[in-house]
């Protein structure tokens, strides 16, 4: 039987079947999974979402929230689904039937209103990706790369000694230790992990107000700045540790909590959610002491595949000890008719003039 594609209210989608799905995805992405959309659809800047589903028989095989972005009312792109919570737009696709999903749902996606369709924070490397490139391939339709970059990500494989030796410097190796040592003084230092069935709301609460200390709270951006970003990240959450998938660390120094991590996990893969520490402990480098403390968690006590910082290209901290890279990419698909097409292609040849300006404008000698 051939596939079959739907458009429905993200409210409308069988939850069974999502949640399996979900579950299933041969690329994790817990950012389009059912209980990470409902607890972000009240975000001041989220539009309210629709999934395009593709089925074969009763079995659903892809699932993509998306939009239509607006600009004065005028409809400009169809696009997967974004906000300020989501770090990955990857479909959720069941191993082996990315190409079937593509072409599916790609003539679905082209009834909606909008130019054409923008697919933002995919992996380049992922199987749906290379699917998708390679269905446009078949049909004769060009795509547009409008954004490209490297994520630090952790691959699982070495122990965390191993990982330390090879992509820390000993220098800083000891650093770190002195700064432990010096922890110790001030207190007792402790190390630990939310278990499961213990209550999430004081861990939350503490990540929020770590986070007002900091640049997020003085900016107006923490998840605490406004009701509707701090409901959202308290049910998301909430609805993971109620699932297990949430894999929540802190820090104390004498039984004051001094940083926090909340991560993600699906399968052997783990997801940076937010990361915050008290300011007034800076001169310690929390964050990087918390970081280095949850290597060993991730390699050597879960075994982990892959950690996705979910971190901006170019990351002060993280790149650091993350030497590796998730590529990155965000892709402009025209719709197959003319104006569509012309649209895309002249956006891609400002975006090239502009980036060749500015590289032009950069002094000589200038550090790349």
């Amino acid at each position: 039987m051939a596939e079959r594609a739907e458009l429905l209210d993200w409210q409308q989608v069988p939850e069974d079947a999502w949640h399996d799905l979900a579950r299933a995805a041969g690329t994790a992405n817990p950012f389009y999974a059912p209980a990470a959309v409902a607890a972000c659809v009240d975000l001041p800047e989220a539009v309210r979402p629709r999934v395009l589903l593709v089925w074969r028989n009763q079995t659903l095989i892809g699932a993509l929230p998306i939009a239509t972005r607006r600009a004065r009312g005028v409809a400009l792109c169809v696009e997967n689904w974004d906000q300020r919570v989501r770090a990955l737009g990857e479909p959720l696709l069941r191993a082996g039937e990315e190409a079937a999903f593509w072409r599916a749902g790609l003539p679905m996606l082209a009834r909606m209103p909008g130019q054409y369709l923008r697919l933002s924070a995919l992996d380049a490397d992922s199987a749906g990706t290379r699917a998708l490139l390679a269905v446009l391939g078949e049909q004769g339709r060009p795509h547009y790369r409008t954004r490209d970059y490297g994520r630090a990500v952790l691959h699982g494989g070495a122990s965390s000694a191993a990982h330390a030796a090879e992509h820390v410097r000993g220098k800083v190796l000891k650093e770190h230790r002195r700064l432990r040592a010096r922890l110790n003084d001030r207190g007792a230092l402790v190390f630990e992990r939310l278990a499961a069935g213990e209550p999430v709301d004081a861990w939350i609460d503490a990540l929020f107000a770590l986070e007002q200390t900091g640049w997020k709270g003085r900016e107006g951006v923490a998840a605490a700045a406004d009701p509707a970003t701090e409901r959202c990240f308290r049910d998301l959450l909430r609805a993971a540790h109620e699932e297990g998938t949430l894999d929540f660390h802190r820090m104390s120094v004498g039984g004051q909590v001094i940083a926090t991590l909340a991560n993600l996990e699906r399968g052997d893969e783990a997801f940076q959610l937010k990361i915050a520490y008290d300011e007034e402990w800076a001169s310690f480098s929390p964050g990087v002491l918390i970081e280095m403390e949850y290597l060993a968690h991730a390699l050597d006590r879960r075994g982990l595949a892959r950690v996705d910082s979910c971190a901006r290209a170019g990351h002060p901290m993280i790149d650091r000890i993350w030497p590796e890279r998730r590529r990155i990419v965000s892709l402009a698909v025209p719709f197959d008719n003319p104006f569509s097409r012309l649209l895309c292609l002249g956006s891609d040849r400002w975006r090239t003039r502009r980036a060749r300006a500015s590289t032009s404008s950069i002094p000589k000698g200038t550090p790349a």
